[in-house]
C-alpha cells in the first residue's frame, strides 16, 4: 500500500495569492486576545479614582527588548494587542504624575492580561516600581481553557514518547490520552482524547496558528512537536472564540519556542531497555533453557538538543532543536498453529473420549452424503487422506513453523522486535522591523522508518503482537510563515499561513517474493505482489489501468 501525499505546496502565482490574500487579511480589534498572542489591558486612573486620559503605556519584553506603546483614552482605558508570550515590564508615563512600574506583568498566549494602573502626583522623575508578579485572572472572557507552559512540559515525567499530549490527562473533561492506530501508520505517536464527551474527531490542533491534521486518520494531529522545542500549549474546551474554529471538543493551540537576546540551549537524553523492566505475565518461552522464561530484549532511547539565540541583537532571533527516537521493542504473542499430527491430516485425538484434554470434534467427507449436507460420513478414524489435501495448503502448512508450546491452542509463541527510527528537525525564526510590525518563520521535519516482523516468517500472519507486518516509511514536514502589524491601536493586520505535507509509504513483508500466490503457493490467478503492482494501489484504486 503507498499512501498519498497530503497538502502539496502550492507554488507560482497561486502561491503568491494565498499568501498576500492571508497575510493582508485586516481586522478591527477588540479587547480580547488572539490565538499567537495574548493582549495587555487595563484602566489608568488617579488617587481619587478618576480617569486619566493620554498616558503613554509601555512594555517591554526584557528577553528581546520588543516593546508596545498605548495611549489611554478619554475613559482612562488602554489596550495593548498581539503581544507575544512573555514576562513584561510595564511602565505608564504622563506629565504631572509619578511614573509607575510593574517588573512582572506575565502574557499568555489567548489570554487578555489585565493590569490596572494608580498613577500619583508627583514628578516625572520619581518612580513607583511593582515586582511582585501579577495574578493571572481572567476577567475579560468567558472561555474555559487551560494552559500548560514550557516548564511543565520539559518537568514533569511524560510517558508516551515523551509526548506533550499525556498532559491533557491534565485537562478536566478529557479522558485519558491513548494511542489508536498502529505505530507503522502513525509512527508520530500521537494521542487522542475525548472532551466533554465528544467526539475524538471533534479536538482540533492548531501548531504556530496552522491547522495540523492526518486526512486520512483525522483524529491524530499530523505532525507532534518535540516536547523540548514547545513554549506554551493553549487547551480550550468552552466558550472559545469563533476564531479557534474547526472545533467542537477542544481546540488546542500549540506554540513554539522563539531565539532571545540570551543564547541558550538544552540537551536532553532518555533510555530504557527490558534488562530493567519486568517479564511479561503472559510470556512463557524460555529460548535458552534455563528452566525461566525470558524476557524478550528490548529498548528505547530519546535524545536531542536545543539551541536559540540573536542573530541580531533585539531585531533577529533562530530557535533550533533536534530529538532522535530509536526503539526496539520486546513484542511477544501466543497463537495457534496445527500440530504435525493435524498437518498429516490426522485428527484422531479428537475423537470423542479419546484424549480430555482435546476438545471433540468429528471430521466429516465433504463429498459424501446429500447436496445439502446430510448423510454425510466421517473420514475413517477421523484421518483425511493426504491425496484429498490441496497442495497450496500443504506447501502454506511448511511455511508455518510447528508448535512450540504444548497442546492443540495457544500453541506457539514468538518474541520479536518493533523498531522504530524517527527523527524531529524544528526550526524557527523571528524578526522585529520595530514595534508595531513582527514576522517569522519555521519549518518542521519528521523522518520515521517503521520496521515489524512476520509472527509467521515467510508465512506473514501479521506483526508479532499485532498491526501490519512489513515496513512504513512516512515524512512529515511543516512550513509556517505569519506577521502582526499594529497599524493603530485599534486597527492591525494579523496573519499567518502553514502547509503540512505528508509522504508514506508502508510494505508488507512479502514484497519482495514476487507473485506469492502463483510463484510459492500455486495457486493460479492470484494477484502479484510485485512492488511495481503494489504502488498502483492507492486508496484501493488502480491508478495504473487494468
Amino acid at each position: 500500500m503507498r499512501g498519498q501525499r497530503l497538502f502539496r505546496p502550492i507554488r507560482g502565482t497561486l502561491w503568491g495569492a494565498v499568501v498576500l490574500a492571508l497575510l493582508c487579511f485586516a481586522s478591527l480589534d477588540t479587547a480580547r486576545a488572539q490565538v499567537l498572542y495574548g493582549s495587555v489591558s487595563g484602566n489608568v486612573r488617579d488617587t481619587t479614582g478618576g480617569a486619566i486620559p493620554g498616558v503613554e503605556v509601555t512594555i517591554t519584553n526584557p528577553a528581546t527588548n520588543f516593546s508596545q506603546t498605548a495611549v489611554t483614552n478619554e475613559a482612562g482605558a488602554y489596550l495593548i494587542t498581539n503581544v507575544p508570550r512573555g514576562t513584561y515590564t510595564l511602565r505608564a508615563t504622563m506629565s504631572g504624575f509619578r511614573e509607575f512600574v510593574n517588573e512582572n506583568v506575565v502574557v499568555t498566549v489567548g489570554n487578555v492580561t489585565r493590569q490596572d494602573v494608580t498613577l500619583q502626583v508627583g514628578g516625572v522623575a520619581e518612580t513607583i516600581t511593582v515586582s511582585g508578579a501579577s495574578t493571572l485572572l481572567q476577567t475579560d472572557t468567558s472561555e474555559v481553557k487551560v494552559q500548560v507552559e514550557s516548564k511543565e512540559i520539559t518537568d514533569l515525567p511524560l510517558n508516551q514518547y515523551r509526548n506533550y499530549q499525556s498532559l491533557l490527562n491534565l485537562v478536566p473533561g478529557a479522558t485519558p490520552g491513548e494511542f489508536q492506530n498502529a505505530v507503522t501508520d502513525t509512527p508520530g505517536r500521537a494521542l487522542t482524547t475525548n472532551v466533554n464527551g465528544t467526539a475524538r474527531n471533534n479536538n482540533n490542533t492548531r501548531i504556530d496558528g496552522a491547522q495540523s491534521v492526518n486526512i486520512w486518520l483525522p483524529h491524530h494531529t499530523a505532525y507532534v512537536p518535540p516536547s523540548e522545542t514547545i513554549e506554551v500549549v493553549n487547551v480550550s474546551t468552552n466558550n472559545f472564540d469563533a476564531e479557534q474554529g474547526f472545533a467542537g471538543g477542544a481546540a488546542l493551540t500549540v506554540v513554539t519556542k522563539s531565539g532571545t537576546n540570551e543564547l541558550s540551549g538544552s540537551v536532553f537524553g532518555y533510555h530504557e531497555n527490558s534488562a530493567l523492566n519486568a517479564r511479561d505475565f503472559f510470556n512463557y518461552l524460555d529460548d535458552d533453557g534455563d528452566g525461566e522464561a525470558d524476557n524478550p530484549a528490548g529498548r528505547r532511547s530519546i535524545t536531542g538538543f536545543t539551541l536559540g539565540g540573536p542573530i541580531m541583537k533585539d531585531k533577529f532571533f533562530f530557535f533550533g532543536g533536534w530529538e532522535g527516537t530509536f526503539q526496539g521493542l520486546a513484542r511477544t504473542q501466543t497463537v495457534t498453529v496445527a500440530t504435525a499430527a493435524q498437518r498429516a491430516g490426522d485428527f484422531s485425538a479428537f475423537l470423542p473420549g479419546a484424549d480430555p484434554n482435546v476438545p471433540d470434534a468429528i471430521i466429516f467427507d465433504p463429498l459424501s452424503g446429500n447436496p445439502d449436507g446430510t448423510g454425510r460420513t466421517p473420514f475413517p478414524n477421523n484421518i483425511i487422506p493426504q491425496d484429498r489435501m490441496s497442495p497450496a495448503a500443504r506447501t502454506l502448512q511448511d511455511l508455518v513453523p510447528l508448535p512450540n508450546l504444548p497442546g492443540v491452542t495457544d500453541n506457539f509463541e514468538r518474541s520479536g522486535t518493533e523498531a522504530l527510527d524517527r527523527h524531529n528537525i524544528d526550526a524557527k525564526v523571528d524578526y522585529y522591523f520595530s514595534e508595531n510590525y513582527r514576522t517569522w518563520g519555521k519549518f518542521s521535519f519528521m523522518d520515521a522508518e517503521v520496521t515489524k516482523d512476520a509472527i509467521f516468517g515467510p508465512a506473514g500472519g501479521g506483526a508479532i503482537g499485532g498491526g501490519g507486518d512489513g515496513r512504513g516509511l512516512t515524512d512529515v514536514k511543516v512550513y509556517g510563515i505569519g506577521h502582526t502589524w499594529t497599524i493603530t491601536p485599534t486597527f492591525l493586520m494579523d496573519g499567518n499561513f502553514g502547509v503540512n505535507d505528508m509522504d508514506q509509504e508502508v510494505l508488507t513483508a512479502d514484497i519482495d517474493t514476487g507473485n506469492f500466490g502463483q510463484e510459492v503457493l500455486g495457486i493460479p490467478g492470484t494477484n502479484s505482489t510485485e512492488p511495481q503492482s503494489r504502488a498502483c494501489m492507492v486508496g484501493g484504486i488502480n491508478r495504473c489501468g487494468g
